[in-house]
């Protein structure tokens, strides 16, 4: 009868997992393989949280899901190339710019910007400014201390604002709120 209450307990764990952090695992899912990739790639990753739910520390839920979702990313990408259609949409998109105005104009700046940096620089920026991870969160997904993220966040930023600075031809005023938390903080 023990063992039945612990699994009853585990199930509720990983249900009360799941409601809680299952949206934010699919955005960062989704934000890297879109759509079906990233429903598949969402139950992998809780299906390793039920195997390994012993050994996620109460409180670090979040960053154990999202460390577990980027290593499974990057697994997954090894196959594809998912920099070229990202590069063709990132086109695709500056080509209607006109039709949008400059909030949409900033946005995919700031996107092709992104694009151009290493992956490991956009994970960092992505982690801090748009996951709304502190230091310590984000270093723990990378697998790495917080230092060294914060050395990695420094640089990052560095190399955003270069990339940024060499696509922009022309100043854009920065209209507050019409860019969605993606851009916040990397002025």
């Amino acid at each position: 009868m023990p063992d039945v209450r612990r699994t009853t307990a585990d199930r509720e764990r990983l249900a009360d997992l799941f409601r809680r952090h299952g949206d934010a695992v699919f955005a960062y899912a989704n934000d890297r393989l879109g759509g079906d990739d990233a429903q598949d790639l969402v139950s992998e990753v809780f299906a390793v949280a039920w195997r390994r739910l012993a050994t996620i520390k109460e409180g670090q839920e979040r960053p154990w899901l999202f460390g577990v979702a980027r290593r499974l990313v990057l697994q997954h990408r090894r196959g594809r190339a998912v920099h070229a259609a990202l590069q063709a949409r990132l086109h695709s998109q500056s080509q209607d710019e006109t039709e949008y105005g400059p909030s949409t104009s900033q946005r995919v700046d700031v996107m092709a910007a992104l694009a151009e940096l290493p992956e490991i620089d956009r994970e960092v920026l992505l982690l801090r400014y748009w996951y709304d991870f502190n230091g310590r969160e984000s270093a723990k997904v990378l697998g790495c201390t917080t230092a060294t993220f914060a050395v990695r966040l420094h640089r990052a930023r560095r190399r955003f604002e270069d990339v940024y600075g060499h696509r922009r031809v022309e100043p854009k005023p920065f209209l507050v709120g019409d860019l969605t938390g993606y851009t916040r903080g990397l002025e």
